[in-house]
Formats: structure tokens, C-alpha cells, sequence
């Protein structure tokens, strides 16, 4: 009896374990996603201080061949204790109209009282969704990707001339008396 329940037990978990291969290996296989992270110092500004409360992760994805339609996130999960996301709505990624789709980002908060983010760079990020496509069928999968570090915002080499400037801080101003 004992030898039956554990001859299941050892049944059940290798196929928990090779479930949970094949998901990795169908995500690799068809994208590659970089995932980046930006910290707020305060409402509406992305820094690197470490002291921040919330941010966000920006994922790039990339597909690895042409038979991919889209990806879509369902749970993003930090491996991080200090870190928490709540993902309210699903995160999608397109391949169909753009050789390189938009990124994507989602908010994540410090939930733990006078943690200090460190560096992020290398804490890993559990993601599980869907992957599309284009012949029309779908796959889940899961995986764990490594943060890669801080996200950097390409700047332009164009200079910002006075009307333009002007024009923006008149915006702005509308804005904040609506």
C-alpha cells in the first residue's frame, strides 16, 4: 500500500517537473524577452535611486522565427521578497504589423517597510501567458527571465527649440487647470 502511494507520489511530481520543461522550453524556443527596470523618485519621474517605492519592468520582446503572432502575459511574479506586482490587466506583445513590437512595462511596488532596492540586475522575474500563432493555435508557457538591469532612455540628438518648449509648458499649464 505504502510502496503504491509512493510509486504515484514520484509518478505526480515527474510529471509536474516535465509539464513545467516543456512550458520553458516552447517559450524559448519561439521569443526572447529582455526585461529592464525603471524606480520612481516621485510621481511621474523614473530614476536609479535605490530608495524609491515603486517602478516598473519594461519587457523587450523579440521573436525567434516568423511562425509567431503575439504573446500575451498573464502573471508576472518577482522572485524578489521586497517587490510585488499586481498585474491588472494582461500584457501583450504584437509581432503582426511592426518588425519590432513596442515594449511593455508593468508597475511593481516595495511592499516591505524600509526595504531598499538594491540592484535589480540579475533578480529573476517569473512570467506565465500565452503564445499566439499565426497558423491560428496557441501554447501556454512559463518561464524565468533575469532582469538585465536599468532601463536607459535613448535620447535624441534633436534640440528642443523655444516654441516648441513654450508650447509644451502652455499644455502643461491647460493640464493642470483642468
Amino acid at each position: 500500500m505504502a510502496t503504491a502511494i509512493l510509486l504515484i507520489l514520484i509518478i505526480f511530481l515527474g510529471a509536474c517537473f516535465w509539464r513545467k520543461k516543456q512550458l520553458t522550453q516552447r517559450f524559448n524556443d519561439n521569443v526572447k524577452i529582455a526585461v529592464d527596470y525603471m524606480v520612481q523618485e516621485r510621481p511621474g519621474q523614473y530614476s536609479g535611486d535605490r530608495n524609491a517605492k515603486s517602478g516598473v519592468f519594461i519587457f523587450n520582446a523579440e521573436q525567434a522565427g516568423d511562425t509567431l503572432k503575439s504573446v500575451v502575459i498573464k502573471k508576472v511574479k518577482p522572485l524578489h521578497p521586497a517587490l510585488d506586482v499586481n498585474l491588472e490587466r494582461v500584457l501583450m506583445m504584437s509581432f503582426e504589423r511592426a518588425a519590432m513590437p513596442e515594449n511593455v512595462s508593468v508597475r511593481f511596488k516595495v511592499v516591505k517597510k524600509g526595504a531598499k532596492i538594491d540592484d535589480l540586475k540579475g533578480v529573476h522575474i517569473r512570467i506565465a501567458g500565452v503564445l499566439h500563432f499565426k497558423k491560428g493555435s496557441s501554447k501556454d508557457f512559463s518561464a524565468v527571465l533575469p532582469i538585465e538591469g536599468l532601463h536607459q532612455v535613448e535620447s535624441t540628438a534633436q534640440s528642443a527649440d523655444l516654441d516648441d518648449a513654450q508650447l509644451l509648458g502652455d499644455i502643461a499649464d491647460l493640464n493642470l487647470s483642468i
